[in-house]
């Protein structure tokens, strides 16, 4: 397909002429292309998947036909694309200045408290050692993670009775190795309680918000992860926990090995597999296959809509830009939505995809957004 052609079927799909034929297509390259890095493909290959692209949608028009849930895939390949083929700038290495019609995206961000009661912001911090705490040197690597590292010499039984807390704030996120090796990727809005050294028979620490944890294997001491509604306990593995108190179920999505869930209010236990996912409640627990690419978006860089509730998804926002939103009409968060957008775009990049589908609008004044129809 031509670059002419290209241009015209975005016209198509500005006027509101486009096919179902043409939506397709959109949406289909986009989703073939929107995992690469910036840059990373070239004209040749551009011009060589568009036509690989338009021929398979061809194939399968006659024998299938497109969802009709608002599709963010689609409006996102004209947002996320230029058709010259060149990426726009998604991950950008300066942000413009913030405007009272416009947020920057959230930051590499925490606020550490030690055992002593001492807090240190993270952010400002420079690498090197930050405090030592027993037999733990606590310190923040080149690439801005925390690092929790163990002396010989130092009493771990006294610092294992240390906790420290990690905590962001809306628009913050941050990354911490525990004192074990496990990594942890800790969202925005979210505190992560632990010791400064694990002893004893167990490594526990305490979730509020949503954190991805890799957790280093320890068959002798197993990992738990406890929550206000559950209890999670792993051995070594790879899983998201998502624990805001503003959701009405706490969802455990797994990715590696195995892990266990206790609830806090019936002590009822269940095993999750890989690719699957538990909720927990007040009054019920269940499980449910996921796809946990969805789940872990966040981490990754971007927010992943899978026929979504606008509440849910400016939530999210909520907390990435450090925003409040308001709604003229409250029926608008029960429009489901679909699609991949990066989260280092200013929230006007991310509410002008969600326009597109010409289903919502958007006013962003002095760190508020109006949700209207």
């Amino acid at each position: 397909m031509e670059d002419k052609a290209l241009n015209e079927l975005w016209e198509r799909y500005r006027s509101g002429r486009a096919t179902s034929e043409d939506e397709a297509f959109l949406e289909s390259w986009y989703l073939k292309n929107n995992q690469l890095p910036l840059f990373q493909i070239t004209d040749k290959e551009r011009v060589e998947d568009v036509d690989q692209v338009w021929d398979d949608i061809q194939k399968k028009q006659a024998s299938k036909k497109l969802n009709r849930r608002y599709r963010l895939a689609a409006a996102a390949a004209i947002t996320l694309f230029a058709f010259t083929g060149i990426y726009c700038l998604l991950y950008q290495k300066t942000q413009t200045p913030i405007s009272k019609t416009d947020v920057n995206p959230g930051k590499n961000q925490a606020t550490l408290t030690l055992a002593n009661g001492k807090k240190l912001i993270l952010g400002n911090a420079i690498s090197g050692q930050l405090a030592n705490e027993g037999g733990v040197t606590i310190s923040k690597n080149a690439q801005g993670e925390l690092i929790y590292s163990t002396h010989t010499s130092g009493n771990l039984q006294q610092s294992g009775g240390q906790i420290n807390t990690l905590a962001t704030s809306k628009g913050e996120q941050y990354q911490v190795i525990l004192p074990d090796g496990s990594h942890v990727w800790l969202n925005a809005a979210s505190t992560l309680k632990y010791p400064v050294a694990f002893t004893g028979n167990e490594r526990l620490v305490e979730l509020s918000g949503e954190a991805y944890f890799e957790v280093a294997h320890n068959r002798a001491m197993p990992f738990k992860v406890k929550t206000d509604l559950q209890e999670v306990e792993v051995l070594g593995t790879h899983f998201n926990i998502n624990a805001y108190r503003d959701e009405k179920t706490t969802a455990t999505t797994l990715l590696e090995g195995s892990v266990k869930v206790t609830t806090v209010s019936s002590n009822q236990k269940m095993i999750i597999k890989p690719g699957q996912q538990s909720n927990v409640s007040d009054h019920t627990f269940t499980i449910q296959p996921v796809d946990t690419d969805e789940a872990i978006a966040w981490k990754n860089g971007y927010f992943l809509f899978n026929d979504e509730s606008l509440a849910s998804i400016m939530k999210k926002i909520s907390r990435w830009y450090n925003v409040e939103v308001d709604y003229k009409d409250i029926a608008l968060q029960s429009l489901v939505f679909s699609g991949t957008v990066s989260k280092y775009q200013n929230v006007s990049q991310v509410i002008k995809t969600l326009e597109l589908t010409n289903a919502v609008h958007f006013k962003v004044l002095d760190k508020r957004i109006t949700v209207s129809n």
